[in-house]
């Protein structure tokens, strides 16, 4: 019996092992170590913002959180964080929810109560880390088999996005004098993802690196020059530290313009098989706004700025990776599924209509069901958020039923 059970436990391990063995690229496709599609199906979890650790230790413990994700079919998280928190992974997370208040003008008994919760919920955390709690959240993911990229969403630890929040674009090219991209200096931006790829050599649950969220800057008309010129640097920065990873690039515009790519495609071969593109889309995002809400004009705009980047046999084909879109979850009526207005629910119906049909990857914004803080306000809830308040429940069953297309596979190599 005692033989039987080692072995079972022994059988699990290899099978998770071989699970979180590295993933590569071929053509448009993700492949893992057997060289079969794994196609993401991913949820965001902010873990950027100015606590420094992932969201929602306070209403669950890690591996609960986990097990939610997994349970809710998803196989594959798009774990958000700050140049900030990588450069700083030594920092206690007791000292970071010390001067928490102070960094976002939340009421300090509040904050208090906050990580006493959080301790409450995650007893290993009260001597931990900042990259021990990042640490603890992957391997809870993998321990169920889910992927995780880490996705460089700032560098000043605190909320995104916005065009002068100063984590938009390389302050090195900007050639702005008004400060909006004060906080993105590309030796630190280097040196960050450096550190998170080295940190993913002992979690390997991790998959890849995302090199940026949403480049951004003022004016709208972005350098294409500049973004060859740095996005090679964060690259190999990545491909130094762990030549395992995936290497993540999204577009200008927000990641939602990858156009200059068909006349010029990036040199990708110092890489290997490792980079795949990623894009953005929501309501508020250009091609939407320009398509005048009409389904067939979006596809066909977003095609010529984006979709055109999985045509198979060019020089740019590569892995396109949706991996941010979303809406509110509820305040609709139930001919929409509860969600939002009829413009989100819409858009929500033709972003997974488009998706589906080219059987893309994704990653849908977002797991959270509040923040430690945001605006000031402790346990500030998202309104995007897939789970509800307390972390133990999706907010509105109803939407599994307008994404479950996406969570089929119906195309391969």
């Amino acid at each position: 019996m005692l033989f039987t059970t080692i072995s079972s436990v022994l059988a699990l391990t290899s099978f998770a092992s071989a699970q979180l063995q590295p993933l590569h690229t071929s053509s448009r496709w993700i492949l893992d170590s057997s060289n079969k599609r794994f196609k993401l199906k991913c949820i965001n979890w902010a873990g950027h913002m100015e606590a420094m650790i992932p969201e929602g230790l306070h209403h669950n413990s890690a591996s609960g959180i986990a097990q939610i994700v997994s349970d809710s079919g998803f196989n594959c998280v798009r774990l958000t964080f700050s140049i900030d928190m990588a450069l700083s992974q030594s920092t206690k997370v007791s000292d970071s929810f010390s001067i928490l208040a102070s960094r976002t003008g939340a009421d300090a008994g509040a904050v208090s109560d906050l990580w006493n919760s959080v301790k409450a919920k995650n007893s290993w955390i009260e001597s931990a880390t900042t990259g021990d709690a990042f640490g603890t959240v992957v391997d809870a993911l993998g321990s169920h088999g889910i992927r995780v990229i880490l996705d460089n969403h700032v560098s000043h630890a605190s909320w995104c996005c916005n065009l002068t929040d100063g984590n938009g674009w390389w302050a090195e090219a900007s050639g702005y004098n008004d400060g909006n991209s004060r906080f993105f200096k590309t030796a630190s931006w280097t040196q960050g993802l450096a550190a998170m790829a080295t940190f993913a050599k002992s979690h390997p649950a991790v998959a890849g690196i995302g090199l940026r969220n949403e480049i951004r800057e003022v004016p709208v008309v972005q350098s294409q020059g500049d973004w060859y010129t740095y996005i090679v640097q964060g690259a190999q920065a990545v491909h130094d530290a762990n030549s395992d990873l995936l290497i993540i690039m999204g577009g200008t515009l927000s990641s939602t313009d990858a156009h200059f790519l068909r006349d010029k495609p990036l040199d990708r071969s110092p890489y290997g098989d490792k980079v795949v593109w990623e894009w953005h889309q929501y309501t508020f995002s250009p091609p939407w706004i320009a398509s005048f809400k009409s389904c067939g004009i979006w596809k066909t705009a977003v095609g010529a700025v984006t979709g055109f980047l999985i045509t198979q046999n060019q020089a740019y084909t590569g892995p396109l990776w949706l991996s941010e879109f979303g809406v509110g979850m509820t305040g609709g009526p139930p001919e929409q599924s509860g969600i939002g207005s009829a413009d989100d629910y819409n858009y929500l119906k033709c972003i997974v209509e488009y998706a589906s049909g080219n059987d893309g990857d994704w990653a849908l914004w977002a797991l959270q069901g509040n923040y430690y803080v945001r605006d000031g306000q402790v346990d500030y809830d998202e309104a995007w958020g897939l789970l509800n308040s307390d972390w133990s429940a999706w907010r509105n069953p109803a939407v599994k039923d307008v994404i479950a297309p996406l969570f089929q596979t119906t195309q391969g190599p």
